[in-house]
């Protein structure tokens, strides 16, 4: 058999072997895809649901983080959640992804629908998706810690985060917040912000908000700021706020650094 022969004798018997590799499927993190149709949004998200790894074998029950920008943060928080955990700096949780389905301009323009405060009721209607469809979904179908519910959010996702906790602040009593894009409209959100004290109140509400250094100060840094001065001068009873710069990050390359960091925040002293 000649050179050329033992090629394409290898050609044939390589390439099943890698449409096979291709063609199979994998559980990602105990995880799950369920399609969920919403009667607010009036569309149908992509959710991701992982579990911990001890959850078929113990009568436990978890807390709930739901992560928004489903499609492309999930991998990312199941993964660092779970190297958390190994490392004993965080309970195990259930990690509910929030998505679309794609990352492409559709997505995106549904993302801005959903995540933006605006006069057609973008993320009003969305946090009454989260609220009234989600999550009473996934505590009568999951082991769940009712009330124990973290929310992260990065960008466009901080904002709505934000504008969650100041308008139905009992949603989450942790706040993941990454570079929230605070200068939508005008930075309306700040208006959210002064008619939400009365809200807060003395709730028990874990907040925790980063930066990076290098990002614009225009539409991260400052703003960012301004609303971190607002609410240390709130001085709320309940209300355990940290904050962090990541230096030499940009707004791309801190994401992964606000979960890690926000769990660890949120999570403080919780056996």
């Amino acid at each position: 058999m000649n050179i050329i022969s033992k090629l394409v004798l290898m050609v044939i018997l390589i390439i099943p072997g890698i449409l096979n590799v291709k063609a199979q499927s994998f559980n990602l993190y105990n995880t799950e895809e369920k399609l969920f149709p919403s009667e607010n949004v009036a569309d149908t998200f992509h959710i991701f649901i992982s579990v911990p790894n001890s959850y078929t074998d113990t009568e436990n029950r978890y807390p709930v983080m739901y992560v928004l920008d489903g499609d492309i943060a999930f991998g990312m928080a199941a993964s660092i959640a779970r190297y958390m955990r190994i490392g004993g700096n965080i309970p195990e949780l259930i990690i509910v992804g929030i998505g679309y389905g794609s990352i492409d301009k559709t997505a995106c323009n549904k993302r801005n629908r959903d995540y933006r405060p605006v006069p057609e009721r973008g993320a009003e209607n969305f946090l009454s998706f989260i609220n009234d469809e989600l999550i009473p979904f996934i505590d009568s179908t999951y082991s769940t810690i009712p009330g124990d519910r973290t929310i992260n959010g990065y960008s466009s996702g901080g904002l709505f985060a934000l504008y969650t906790l100041f308008t139905q602040p009992n949603t989450f009593n942790r706040y993941v917040v990454g570079s929230p894009y605070l200068v939508w409209d005008n930075y309306s959100i700040y208006k959210y912000e002064e008619s939400s004290p009365e809200k807060i109140g003395d709730k028990k509400i874990n907040l925790f908000i980063s930066v990076g250094s290098k990002e614009s100060e225009q539409k991260y840094f400052n703003p960012i700021d301004e609303l971190v001065i607002k609410l240390q001068e709130r001085n709320y009873s309940g209300l355990r706020l940290e904050t962090k710069v990541f230096d030499g990050s940009t707004h791309l390359t801190a994401a992964p650094e606000a979960i890690t960091h926000g769990l660890l925040s949120v999570f403080k002293n919780k056996d």
